[in-house]
């Protein structure tokens, strides 16, 4: 048990290294290929300065007569491989998969949330001992969760989890629920509102992905609390599953309250988005959002339109190929009542 700790302490270090920025995205942000290339390299140079302590957790598995607890094959999804941040979020848990010795099985859903579940299937069909899961709608955790219980594979929840209670409790009766980890997302607005109250900042709107996503749902909510609670203005909130489509939809808002002291854009790549149509517009405004990518850091570097971005350390990609190994050794994470761990509090800076 002290070795596997040594290994998982020398692998979070690891991961922490390879995030030296970070935060979590929702969809494409138009980066395509390049945003690909640019996160796979991150996480590669992490990973080749960490390869000292790597071989360090492998000498210590073999100590134990075992690759670390044993090989197995582990699948996991990511929304698209055109979004730096989602890219660099499954990266982090393929690293941690392979670090200990596993096959690693990565499935793109294309940004289409119907081949979630058939990359799911696919992934159990392919003879996955275990799966770690991103979703971005609450009905999406019960069909998943049969899924995995009726094949017998257990499985994680990745970045997001659900807001309903109702489906937290029935995740936790499902025997093959190993865990979910998940930033403190309320946190994210949170901050943001009180930036934009210190500034002065009284009217904005917000911009994000489809109404109910899990991770931005809570961040959009405890924004409007914070900023409307102090006597600030939202005139509106627009949606969209990219940021190709959110564009338009974020000009149109623009036009018609062209007054604005900022756009919050409740994931980077709205942010991005939001960075576009006013240079498109030709309206002097800020832009605050939660999530970042290389593109965020260079605009906000920049620094005509981006002004603030928070985000976390893609440590949720990281914490649930953890849970998920432990798991399949035989050594669950359990909370204080006996439960599957449930992390959701991951903050930002």
């Amino acid at each position: 048990m002290k070795k596997m700790t040594k290994a998982i302490s020398l692998l979070l270090a690891t991961v922490m290294t390879a995030a030296a920025l970070a935060g979590c995205g929702n969809s494409s942000s138009g980066n395509g290929a390049a945003a690909d290339t640019q996160a796979a390299a991150d996480t590669q140079a992490a990973a080749d300065t960490q390869a000292a302590g790597d071989t360090q957790v492998a000498g210590d598995a073999a100590d134990e007569g075992t690759s670390a607890g044993g090989k197995y094959k582990i699948g996991y999804n990511y929304f698209g491989s055109g979004s730096y941040a989602l890219l660099s979020l499954a990266n982090n848990s393929k690293h941690v998969i392979e670090s200990f010795g596993n096959e690693a099985m990565g499935m793109d859903d294309e940004f289409n949330v119907e081949k979630i579940i058939q990359d799911v299937e696919n992934m159990i069909s392919s003879g996955c001992d275990g799966v770690i899961i991103w979703l971005p709608a609450d009905s999406l955790y019960e069909t998943v969760a049969n899924m995995c219980a009726e094949a017998k594979v257990p499985f994680v929840l990745n970045d997001k989890i659900p807001q309903d209670e109702a489906i937290k409790e029935k995740l936790l009766a499902n025997e093959y629920f190993a865990g979910a980890v998940s930033p403190a997302n309320a946190v994210y607005g949170e901050m943001l509102a009180d930036y934009a109250l210190a500034q002065g900042w009284t009217k904005c709107f917000i911009s994000g992905p489809s109404a109910g996503d899990p991770s931005d749902t809570p961040r959009i909510e405890a924004f409007r609390e914070k900023f409307e609670g102090a006597g600030g203005t939202v005139y509106t909130e627009t949606h969209a599953d990219s940021a190709d489509a959110a564009l338009p939809q974020i000009e149109n808002a623009l036009t018609a309250y062209p007054d604005i002291d900022f756009v919050y854009g409740s994931g980077s790549d709205y942010g991005i988005a939001a960075c576009q149509a006013l240079q498109n517009m030709g309206i002097d405004a800020k832009v605050l959002t939660s999530g970042l990518d290389s593109e965020a850091l260079d605009l906000l570097q920049d620094g005509t339109y981006m002004e603030v971005v928070n985000g976390d350390y893609w440590v949720c990609g990281t914490y649930a190929a953890l849970i998920l190994q432990n798991y399949l050794d035989g050594n669950p994470l359990k909370d204080a009542d006996g439960n599957a761990i449930w992390i959701d509090d991951v903050q930002p800076f």
